[in-house]
């Protein structure tokens, strides 16, 4: 891949070689990154692990990478690529996605890429029983639960019983991780999975990088972020996906700001109609008004006179002194 821009004369790419200066390190949730990190089995296998929680005979020892696009069965059918996608000895596929842009539908997107995997399992003549597991880990620049009880950055969705809230299968398992949610505190006190948040939030200091070196796959993981912009296509795969965060951050700022406008320009039209109206009212209760006093006609009296429907009586009777 090559850069098809000039690098000295493009502000958006200077933007990004500031950010990268300014944090001592490439964004560790760019997606050409976190691909290029997790086809390194054993990180892939470790951060699973830790994630999922498996330990003893759950334990992940190996896995397959599958493709990660999902084909439209018919014309009509919307096709998914997926960020990393592998399967389990035991059969279960774990789908990994990565998301720095803030997307309102994204639990819906996530169940679409599960019922993509799942539904692509099954094959013409197997049984429903051979169906397998699908996993889905979302890796989050931005949060999606503001309730008070969800404040912890690891969230885990399965299909439970509404009543004791016991899952009914496995078949389906959403996690989502917050990285904003992610509170440091000392290495020593982070587990496993804590230690890989702190490494994609890019929370840990220099000195816990430090010593994080001593850890084969996290010293590891740490090193392949440190040296992966040497590679000259790996360099144009990071700046090009910076730069389309950046354009539809900027294309959405556009849009909010063009919707306050319009919202703005339709209160003052609603504010001149409702003044017309109320100058209409107003023209209405000096009718009546003049026909009560120059006419001794009662308001009711006055209110048919005029042609008023019945149904607007009472509002208008009201505002009679």
């Amino acid at each position: 891949m090559n850069l098809n821009f000039d690098l000295k004369n493009n502000s958006r790419v200077n933007a990004i070689l500031e950010e990268i200066s300014s944090m001592g390190h490439i964004s560790t949730t760019n997606d050409a990154f976190a691909k290029k990190l997790f086809s390194h089995k054993e990180i892939l296998i470790d951060f699973l692990n830790s994630i999922l929680q498996r330990e003893g005979d759950n334990l992940i020892s190996d896995l397959v990478y599958t493709d990660t696009e999902q084909h439209a069965e018919n014309s009509y059918e919307k096709i998914s690529r997926l960020d990393i996608c592998c399967q389990l000895i035991s059969g279960e596929q774990i789908d990994i996605e990565v998301q720095v842009s803030n997307d309102l539908a994204w639990i819906g997107r996530s169940l679409f890429y599960w019922s993509k995997l799942y539904a692509g399992s099954l094959v013409k003549g197997d049984s429903y029983s051979e169906l397998k597991p699908v996993i889905c880990i979302n890796l989050m620049k931005f949060n999606i639960f503001k309730g008070e009880t969800q404040k912890q950055p690891h969230t885990t969705a399965k299909i439970c019983n509404i009543k004791d809230g016991e899952p009914i299968t496995n078949l389906l398992e959403l996690h989502f991780l917050e990285l904003q949610k992610f509170k440091k505190k000392s290495l020593s006190e982070m587990s496993r999975a804590e230690k890989w948040l702190a490494y994609f939030s890019g929370k840990l200091s220099k000195r816990e990088e430090s010593a994080m070196l001593h850890d084969n796959i996290l010293g590891k993981a740490i090193n392949i972020r440190n040296e992966f912009m040497k590679d000259p296509d790996n360099y144009a795969a990071y700046l090009n996906r910076e730069m389309e965060i950046l354009d539809y951050k900027s294309m959405m700022k556009q849009e909010r700001s063009e919707g306050r406008e319009e919202g703005r320009e339709e209160g003052r039209a609603e504010g001149r109609e409702e003044g017309r109206a109320e100058g209409r009212v107003e023209e209405r209760l000096d009718n009546i008004k003049n026909l009560m006093i120059n006419k001794k006609f009662t308001v009711e009296e006055a209110l048919s006179a005029l042609g008023i429907p019945e149904e607007n009586w009472d509002s208008i009777k009201s505002r009679i002194k």
